[in-house]
Order: C-alpha cells, then structure tokens, then sequence
C-alpha cells in the first residue's frame, strides 16, 4: 500500500485515505501540491473551500 506525508502534520496517510490539495497561489511560490491527512483537510481547509 502507498503512503505520502501529511503537508501540515507530517503523518504518514495511506495513498487512498488521503486528499490531494493542489493550490496556485499567484505568486513567486507557484503551485503548492501536497497530501493531506482527513484530520488537517477538515480542520484546516474545508471550510475555506465550502
């Protein structure tokens, strides 16, 4: 089973369980492309993005 990092806490997500936040923030920075745990995506970013 594939794994990625969490991009806010740094936990080890099973590939399937995780969310797949790509963002282009307009700036130097570009595009910032992580996997998060469902933990940090809801308490994070889903309400950003409702």
């Amino acid at each position: 089973m594939s794994t990625e990092p969490c991009g806010v806490c740094g936990a080890t997500v099973p590939f399937a369980q995780a969310v797949h936040v790509v963002v282009h923030t307009r700036t130097e920075a570009g595009v910032v492309d992580h996997y998060l745990c469902r933990d940090c995506y809801e308490g994070e970013l889903a309400s950003l993005l409702e």
